[in-house]
C-alpha cells in the first residue's frame, strides 16, 4: 500500500534538491519550446508525463507560467502523483 501524506508533499515541494531540479527542468523546457507559455506547457507535460496536457490543464498552467514563471510549473509537475508514482 502506498500513501502520500501532506508532509511528504511539502517536503518534496520545498526540498533544495527538487528546487534545483525544477530549475534545470525549466531551462530544458525553455530551450526546447521557446518563450511561448502554451508551448512550454506542452513540452513540460510531454517530458514529465509522456503525454500532452488536457485543455483544462493547459488553460490552468499557461497563466501560472505567465504569472510565476516556468520553474513554478516544473515544481508542480515534479511533485504530481502522475510523476512520482508509476501505475
Amino acid at each position: 500500500l502506498t500513501t502520500t501524506t501532506a508532509l511528504q508533499s511539502l517536503s518534496l515541494l520545498n526540498n533544495d534538491f527538487m528546487l534545483k531540479q525544477a530549475g534545470y527542468f525549466a531551462k530544458r523546457v525553455e530551450a526546447d519550446a521557446g518563450a511561448a507559455a502554451d508551448d512550454q506547457v506542452n513540452r513540460a507535460f510531454n517530458l514529465a508525463f509522456g503525454r500532452e496536457p488536457t485543455d483544462e490543464e493547459r488553460n490552468r498552467c499557461a497563466p501560472l507560467v505567465e504569472k510565476l514563471g516556468l520553474t513554478a510549473l516544473c515544481r508542480v509537475l515534479l511533485n504530481a502523483n502522475e510523476f512520482v508514482h508509476i501505475d
